[in-house]
């Protein structure tokens, strides 16, 4: 699959991946381009996600061969959720193009049944009543400051039903990461919203305990897409780590 791809930056700067959220697009990232800037940033589109079209259905597995079919060389990896599940498949599956992890607002562990029960009525939910009514409740519920809410839903409200559903079924079969947390050579680090509710404070810290060398940073006054919701607390994080790289 081809993304569509947006670079931004230094072209000789360390490479950055930015891999969104669902059901975002790469648009998710923009409050992290200018801090950014010292560095070659690369933000793809997965899967019929912003302007890459949808090849359906998928797992997460395709997304992470997608993202390294994207681009040649090393990278640090930056995901936020879907993307942060992304990212450790890349780890996992590619270890040698990783010079960096940074994981953020995600979980290791894969969906329990209850949660799978819950993506499955959801995909029904989308297909009986499109997008617009699904994000509302999804996103009052991810996000602690509410002043991030515009921004987030014009970076979901473009996407269709059919991304939305094949995504969530992507979501609900993606393995186990757990086993692989403590193969992961490169420098990583986890950041988490400190009111994160969908993937809270204790997910993040058992991460960061079975990574060798972790470090884990709870971004303030932030629900689920710290990023959007305390953008100055986490680029600061963020770039304090890449540069170390």
């Amino acid at each position: 699959m081809k993304l569509a791809l947006r670079e931004s930056g230094d072209p000789k700067g360390l490479p950055v991946v930015l891999l969104h959220a669902f059901p975002m697009s790469g648009a998710m990232w923009e409050p992290q381009l200018e801090a950014l800037k010292a560095f070659r940033v690369l933000v793809p589109d997965l899967r019929g996600f912003g302007a890459s079209p949808l090849a359906a259905p998928w797992l997460i597995e395709h997304a992470a061969a997608d993202v390294l079919e994207s681009f040649e060389g090393k990278a640090a990896f930056v995901g936020l959720s879907m993307g942060g599940y992304v990212a450790l498949r890349i780890a996992a599956a590619a270890p040698e193009r990783v010079a960096g992890l940074v994981l953020c607002d995600t979980r290791a562990e894969p969906d329990a049944n209850e949660n799978k029960l819950k993506r499955a009525a959801a995909i029904d939910f989308v297909r009986k009543n499109g997008v617009e009514p699904f994000l509302g409740p999804f996103l009052k519920d991810a996000i602690h400051d509410q002043r991030a809410a515009a921004f987030l839903h014009g970076a979901a409200a473009k996407s269709s039903p059919e991304a939305v559903m094949a995504a969530l079924a992507a979501l609900a079969a993606r393995p186990d990461a757990v086993p692989g947390l403590a193969k992961i050579t490169a420098p990583t680090a986890v950041l988490v919203g400190s009111h994160d509710k969908i993937t809270p404070l204790p997910l993040s810290e058992a991460m960061r305990s079975r990574i060798p060398g972790a470090e884990l940073h709870i971004i303030p006054d932030a629900g689920h897409f710290a990023n959007a919701e305390n953008p100055a607390a986490f680029n600061e994080r963020l770039v304090s780590f890449l540069k170390r790289l």
